[in-house]
């Protein structure tokens, strides 16, 4: 995924979990999320955001 192509109040699947979008830091390449489940934040580098259109819950690694 580009870095272009991400935007606020996106949902995205990363190694780390799914979120929604909440800022971007264009500097460090950094997306920081809200987890859909529990609503807490974490960030991900652009690298560790999962290309599938889906977003999954961290449960849904093990399909």
């Amino acid at each position: 995924m580009e870095f272009n192509d991400i935007h606020i109040g996106m949902k995205c699947g990363s190694k780390k979990g799914s979120g929604t979008v909440t800022w971007i830091d264009g500097s460090t390449q950094t997306v920081y999320f809200t987890d859909i489940c529990n609503n807490n934040s974490f960030e991900v580098n652009i690298d560790e955001i999962i290309e599938d259109p889906q977003a999954h819950n961290k449960e849904d690694t093990f399909y």
